[in-house]
């Protein structure tokens, strides 16, 4: 059995690292309008490689998966 001030003790280290974990999460930095452009040619560079490669529909399935990952992060 865990005594009254060890259960007081794990209970505000859990406090503790909760806090500091939701702190850490939020104090990213959003990422530069340069590096948002050179990600963007990037992409599009790629898209078409791939187009030329495989198919266009395969190349707009790649596409839609990473333009929400792109406008995640770079546009909202």
């Amino acid at each position: 059995m865990i005594r009254t001030r060890s259960r007081r003790a794990l209970a505000v280290a859990g406090v503790a690292a909760v806090a500091a974990l939701g702190s850490a999460g939020a104090a990213q930095a959003q990422p530069s309008a340069e590096h948002c452009d050179a990600r963007l040619d990037t992409l599009e560079a790629q898209f078409y490689d791939m187009a030329e490669r495989r198919s266009y529909e395969a190349a707009s399935d790649w596409w839609q998966a990473r333009w929400q990952a792109y406008h995640r992060s770079c546009v909202i």
